[in-house]
């Protein structure tokens, strides 16, 4: 589990730049508040195909490994001390819980199913946060061209594998509680940018870190808890013995 808050140090937004990015995501968060409002169903996803997962896992696997790879070199090059950073409590104790609220919710599929949803939501829930946070931050970072591209291609690479990785679950789907929890976070960015979206060594930007993080797995995590699917034979073996045990 991994944040780039624990890589990257970024200079605040300026008083105007600081006002532009608070309207833009004040926008965007609203945008998608909306989209909730309008949903009438929830929205499945489609299933990724056995080769196709395959592929994706392979790169998946193969960009963390190179990431970690980078990071080393770079903490040995800059003498860092490799800090987990601040937020990282908070991240891995957020994904400690989704994963429980996901396996449990998904517990009448059977123990392999239940794990499996909660380990997606677990890997998934930082990378929703990453993406958009690090769209905010890059342009912030001064760093020249190249290492910039050695760190940044690996990084989306993870993110956008990790997302793909979601797809392997046939229980997923768009929901307006998903929707509504990602504008949420979304606003808190906003509310960040008056800050002007400083690095998280203070109170009030610590604070906004936190509960967009935490509103960002929760959203992931909003995305398993969808209507009712056809009932797969381990659960419907699962309720039998539940209903045979009530009967005794």
């Amino acid at each position: 589990m991994f944040s780039t808050t624990t890589l990257v140090v970024w200079s605040p937004y300026t008083s105007s730049g600081s006002i532009l990015l608070f309207l833009v995501l004040a926008l965007i968060g609203a945008g998608l508040i909306l989209i909730g409002r309008r949903m009438t169903r929830e929205i499945k996803l489609p299933r990724i195909g056995r080769i196709l997962g395959i592929v994706v896992v392979v790169i998946w696997a193969f960009s963390i490994l190179t990431f970690l790879r980078i990071n080393r070199d770079l903490a040995r090059y800059t003498g860092s001390a490799g800090n987990l950073g601040p937020i990282f409590p908070i991240t891995i104790a957020t994904a400690v819980c989704t994963f429980s609220f996901v396996a449990y919710i998904s517990r009448h599929d059977g123990n392999r199913a239940s794990l499996g949803r909660g380990f997606l939501a677990f890997i998934a829930g930082p990378m929703v946060f990453e993406f958009p946070f690090l769209l905010i931050v890059i342009p912030r970072v001064s760093a020249p061209l190249i290492p910039a591209l050695i760190f940044l291609i690996p990084l989306f690479t993870i993110i956008f594998t990790t997302l793909a990785i979601l797809l392997f679950s046939k229980k997923l789907a768009i929901t307006k509680y998903s929707v509504y929890l990602y504008a949420s976070m979304i606003l808190v960015f906003a509310v960040w940018s008056l800050d002007g979206y400083s690095y998280p060594s203070n109170p009030v930007s610590f604070a906004l870190n936190s509960i967009s993080k935490i509103l960002g797995f929760a959203s992931v995590a909003a995305l398993f808890v969808t209507g009712p699917q056809e009932i797969s034979p381990n659960a419907r073996k699962l309720l039998e013995e539940e209903k045979n045990k009530k009967s005794q």
